[in-house]
């Protein structure tokens, strides 16, 4: 999710400068909830139904991302993208500069839109939240993929402050992870994105960060959730082997906060109202659950070649 990338950027940036390999294959599985899921679901293709397998290669100050016929290679040195596709032969090429350019438009874009609604937001504050983090260690054990594993289930609640979430409705996060032990290649791969930040954004996408946070206030109780699940995820002892993340809304029973725009529920608006999927929990609330994520690590190892993040010979640019 593009808000987790936000709310761990700072962190990426501050992490020590490391050079080294790595060779990566993890698969990623999508499902949206409700009516409106079932049309995105059968149209997402692979996406939503088994799963997108990316292989991931890190060889010095270069990576190569491949998803079936399309990929990406990314070289730090020559400050260039060659965007892949693999079933044509062919490649383009953007350089970190008309990057850059596409970002600095884009928040401008943003401003210009913050600027004509800020008078609206003033007049319509939403209510204050609180957050409550659970973690829980089921006892489970597996191996998965060669790496034993053991079950923990993290649990994001958002709801109103001074009110319970069957009362006044909410957000619900739940994370069910398969921990193994810490993976050196997922480091290393973590530690490439820091430089191609870096190199790309510099220290400037830092101060960034809370202009794009201010972007999300339309929805700060998934804000909330999402950073409370990211702040304790950094400090979990080892790699999610495998995980399936689910976010929930609750209606909630409380009939002054059903008609409130800016209640937890109500905060998506009205395209993720329509991904629902409905079911009654036991205090009677509502729950909906908007999406499924599943991520899996199939393969990683700390070695690599050139040729393995090299433009295929015979490929050619468009």
């Amino acid at each position: 999710m593009r808000l987790s990338i936000i709310l761990t950027v700072s962190a990426l940036l501050a992490a020590p400068a490391a050079i080294a390999d790595a060779t990566i294959q993890q698969k990623t599985q999508l499902h949206f909830g409700g009516a409106l899921g079932s049309v995105i679901n059968v149209f997402g293709r692979k996406a939503t139904h088994e799963g997108i397998v990316t292989d991931v290669t890190i060889h010095k100050n270069r990576k190569s991302s491949r998803s079936g016929d399309s990929g990406e290679i990314v070289d730090l040195d020559q400050q260039k993208i060659y965007y892949v596709d693999y079933e044509d032969k062919t490649y383009t090429v953007k350089t970190f500069d008309e990057l850059r350019k596409e970002y600095d438009d884009a928040k401008a874009r943003a401003k210009e839109r913050e600027q004509k609604t800020t008078k609206s937001s003033e007049k319509n504050e939403g209510p204050e939240y609180e957050v409550e983090f659970s973690l829980k260690s089921t006892g489970n054990k597996e191996t998965i993929n060669g790496w034993n594993t053991h079950e923990e289930i993290a649990t994001v609640t958002v709801h109103e402050k001074g009110k319970k979430l069957e009362e006044s409705g909410g957000f619900v996060l739940t994370s069910d992870m398969w921990m193994g032990p810490r993976v050196p290649a997922m480091k290393e791969l973590a530690d490439f994105e820091r430089r191609f930040i870096q190199k790309v954004y510099g220290d400037a996408l830092i101060g960034d960060v809370k202009q794009m946070a201010a972007m999300m206030a339309a929805t700060p109780a998934f804000a909330k959730a999402m950073k409370a699940f990211n702040d304790k995820q950094s400090k979990f002892d080892g790699t999610a082997i495998r995980s399936k993340m689910t976010f929930e809304t609750v209606a909630g029973t409380d009939p002054s906060t059903q008609s409130q725009s800016s209640s937890p529920a109500g905060a998506l608006g009205g395209l993720l109202g329509r991904m629902k999927r409905h079911q009654k929990d036991e205090s009677g609330s509502s729950r909906s659950t908007m999406l499924d994520s599943n991520h899996e690590l199939l393969k990683a190892s700390t070695s690599a070649s050139a040729d393995a993040v090299a433009i295929p010979a015979g490929f050619k640019l468009q």
